[in-house]
């Protein structure tokens, strides 16, 4: 029980951190992927205070929707990614950058069932992390990205598949997955605020 908090305390400061680096340069509002990002660490701090702090008979509830909120803000960010990797001409609109909002609606309407939700939110972490995988690579070969953006990412990817790895002590997966979580915001956060993104070689 102390690892779990341990793990979970150390999640919630981590995320303050990078909420509190990235938001400075957020507050003009014209990073619409900055944005999103700091929608998901919002929600995820709230989760995670709930977990720490709120009654224990609720925890499940907020934590499902904390997680699938701050999933589908990571999704927009990647589809402002995606829209301004394009050429003026071929950009959708902004607006459509939402869209994995709208999967609120039917995670709203989905019976009590924490398996479904549990699915569902699976299937979303895992699409969140191999576009993520797909896009960072493209753009650090075709732009001038870092190595440290395709670093965030397998420290995601480790933090994902950790849980779905047998292990006997479950405390110590708990916090083997809080760490690389950890280190992923970290070095995300990191290259959002240091690189800039989508700028072509010269």
């Amino acid at each position: 029980m102390e690892i779990e908090i341990l793990a979970h305390g150390l999640e919630l400061l981590v995320a303050l951190l990078c909420f509190i680096a990235l938001l400075p340069s957020s507050l003009n509002f014209k990073n619409l992927t900055k944005i999103y990002v700091l929608g998901s660490l919002l929600s995820f701090i709230v989760s995670k205070i709930y977990i720490l702090e709120g009654p224990s008979y609720l925890v499940r509830d907020v934590v499902a929707w904390g997680n699938f909120v701050s999933i589908s803000l990571v999704l927009s960010a990647l589809f402002v990614i995606i829209r301004d990797s394009k050429p003026v001409f071929a950009r959708f609109p902004i607006y459509l950058t939402l869209l994995p909002m709208s999967g609120i609606i039917f995670f709203a309407i989905i019976p009590t069932s924490y398996a479904i939700k549990d699915i569902l939110e699976f299937i979303m972490q895992a699409g969140a992390v191999l576009v993520s995988l797909l896009l960072f690579s493209v753009n650090t070969i075709l732009f001038e990205w870092k190595w440290t953006f395709i670093m965030s990412i397998f420290a995601f990817l480790c933090a994902y598949i950790i849980p779905l790895i047998s292990i006997e002590n479950t405390e110590n997966e708990l916090l083997l997955g809080a760490i690389f979580l950890c280190l992923g915001m970290i070095l995300l956060t990191f290259s959002l605020i240091k690189y800039p993104i989508n700028i072509k070689k010269t």
